[in-house]
């Protein structure tokens, strides 16, 4: 929202428009107004990285992107799946596996998962392509009004909206729930195996006597 109040006039001529651009993604490269000279070689800053995802997405993650410039303010990009996969195999060694996700988790047909939260910020684009209602008491959704991509994983801020206060608070006490509960039934199995134990012991005692 902040980053796109700095492009709001499209007619703009071309010097004030990279201005413009500029000062929008200093908003997320320069957010200490120190940088002089913007590194946007990375789709990350450069403590956090890109790499881990770039490997990912060769190889679990493969999403098809491509852009028509009519729709979007991106150059016209068909999407090459072979090129991709080239490109990956040049840079990593690895091939995609565009059939592993819905292979390995089972696609959109997720109701027999258990113990997952679905967190999506409202102002998060990702979030379309989300979970956005529960599916089960096990599979939860929670929605963040007013929060950013993956907002809630982040460490607390003291800017933080109450709604993503609220939401570290809802998932913290959901996890501890699921913990307790797999703690109980592995000590709940555990019982019942001493139990059965104890009392072939006892039969088997009771049978040498008689």
């Amino acid at each position: 929202m902040v980053l796109c109040s700095h492009l709001t006039d499209a007619t703009l001529p071309d010097k004030q428009l990279i201005t413009a651009l500029f000062n929008a993604v200093s908003v997320y490269f320069n957010y200490t107004g120190d940088v002089k000279c913007l590194n946007v070689s990375q789709a990350t800053t450069g403590a956090l990285s890109d790499e881990g995802w770039g490997y990912q997405a060769c190889t679990e993650m493969v999403m098809p992107l491509c852009a028509d410039g009519i729709d979007d303010m991106f150059e016209p990009t068909k999407w090459d799946y072979q090129q991709f996969s080239d490109d990956c195999y040049k840079k990593w060694s690895v091939r995609p596996r565009p059939g592993w996700i819905p292979l390995y988790y089972g696609g959109v047909n997720i109701t027999s998962s258990s113990n997952i939260i679905f967190s999506n910020g409202d102002l998060d684009p990702w979030s379309g392509g989300g979970i956005l209602k529960s599916l089960s008491d096990s599979l939860i959704a929670i929605i963040i009004k007013g929060g950013a991509h993956h907002l809630d994983l982040r460490a607390k801020n003291k800017d933080d909206p109450s709604s993503v206060v609220e939401a570290r608070e809802q998932e913290v006490k959901i996890i501890g729930q699921w913990i307790a509960e797999a703690q109980a039934r592995k000590l709940g199995s555990r019982d019942a195996a001493i139990r059965t134990w104890t009392e072939k012991r006892m039969a088997s005692v009771k049978h040498v006597r008689l």
